[in-house]
């Protein structure tokens, strides 16, 4: 009997610990990966930067587009730096957000020399200040919650 109970704690631990050992990190994919959420966003992740879905997400959920911002065209462009993503070579990506047409567009990129959504920089309603509030707003308060440092490119 005391042998059963034994053996039942071995394989425990060791169950344990191969949970807590098996949290390893997800590998960066090399393909692009666009991800269409109809009617929400969409997002266009360069190779590599499939890690980054789960912030640019936290960042949308945090957007509300009220019916007066359909016709508004806008672009803010990031330089983000994500321990978790960062390496030697590419110490921080550019993400792009853009509103077109009351959609929201998120676009993330290694090189800072690739041109993001070049077709949205004018505004053209007069709320244009209140809707890149909240956007810079959004990013921000994710940026903090998620210790990323960010910072906008002018």
């Amino acid at each position: 009997m005391m042998a059963a109970s034994a053996e039942g704690m071995m394989w425990f631990w060791i169950v344990v610990v191969l949970i807590i050992i098996g949290r390893g990190k997800i590998l960066p994919s090399e393909k692009p990966i666009i991800i269409d959420r109809k009617g929400q966003y969409k997002m266009e992740l360069a190779p590599g930067l499939n890690l980054v879905q789960p912030f640019i997400e936290a960042i949308a959920k945090q957007l509300f587009l009220h019916e007066d911002t359909k016709q508004n065209n806008l672009e803010i462009l990031f330089r983000v730096r994500d321990k978790n993503i960062a390496s030697r070579k590419r110490p921080f990506y550019l993400l792009g957000i853009s509103l077109q047409n009351g959609y929201l567009f998120f676009e993330a990129r290694h090189d800072p020399e690739e041109q993001i959504h070049p077709n949205t920089t004018s505004f053209e309603s007069g709320n244009k200040w209140t809707v890149m509030k909240d956007v810079e707003s959004a990013i921000h308060t994710t940026a903090k919650l998620w210790a990323i440092d960010l910072y906008r490119v002018k």
